[in-house]
This record gives structure tokens, sequence and C-alpha cells, in this order.
């Protein structure tokens, strides 16, 4: 079973959030993405990942298995495109959701998130979980 690293920035760092997507809390440690910064997104509760000077902030999950990310790939909204970078300390490759649309110039808060919108995300979250798994029992497995 391959794994993988995936350096997370916004509501992917919330344990309910990951734990709802796919079922635990991947092993993890704080890491920052050198040359990266996290941005709000008009008309979205959740931030992109854009390059830019300074770093982001965040966690990086090592153990996230090709399943789990079949998931959150599936999970992650169209204007996120997976991408390589490096991760500080320690100058550690990982995969990371990119944001590729427009962004808003200003900082996304998590705090701000879990105080106003994160009850309600995490029932869309739970919606999408149930209809995917619909979904992928409605799928015949390939022979």
């Amino acid at each position: 079973m391959e794994v993988n690293r995936l350096f997370v920035y916004g509501t992917l760092m919330l344990d309910d959030v990951i734990e709802l997507l796919i079922d635990r809390v991947p092993d993890h440690r704080v890491a920052t993405a050198p040359g990266w910064r996290v941005v709000s997104l008009p008309g979205r509760v959740y931030p992109g990942l854009i390059r830019s000077d300074g770093a982001a902030s965040g966690r990086i999950y090592t153990d996230v298995t090709d399943d789990e990310m079949d998931i959150l790939d599936a999970f992650e909204d169209p204007g996120y495109q997976l991408v390589s970078l490096h991760t500080a300390p320690g100058d550690i490759p990982a995969l990371s959701y990119a944001w590729s649309n427009d962004h808003l110039d200003g900082p996304w808060s998590l705090s701000d998130f879990q105080n106003n919108d994160s009850v309600a995300y995490l029932g869309r979250c739970r919606t999408w979980r149930q209809r995917y798994e619909v979904a992928r029992r409605k799928t015949p497995e390939p022979r």
C-alpha cells in the first residue's frame, strides 16, 4: 500500500473534518510550506494556498494512503490542483492542494472559521461523505 505525505493548511487541519472524510486522523506534525501563503477565497468559508513570499503554516500528514487521497481528491473543489512542494522543518517533500482561481488578498483565519462556520461545514462534510459512499457502492469495481 502506497502512503503519501500531504501538507494541509485549512479545514483539513481540523481533526473533526479529516476524520469525517477518511475515518481517521493521519499521523501528523506541525509544518510550514516556504514560498506559499494561505488566502481567503471569495464566497467560500475554506481557504486556498497560493505561491507567495513567506511561508504557509499548517500540518503535514505523513501516512495518507492512496485510497484516502482518492477520497480527498473527490472532496476538494475543482479550483484546487494537487501540487508538490517542500515543507519545513527538514525540507520534506509533500503534496498539497493549491488554489488556481481568484482569491482575496486577505489571510484566512482558522479561529474565525471555527467560531463562525465549522458546525455548518461539518454538516456539509458529513452529507458529502454519505453521498460519496452511496455513489462508490453503485460503481462496479474494475476487473
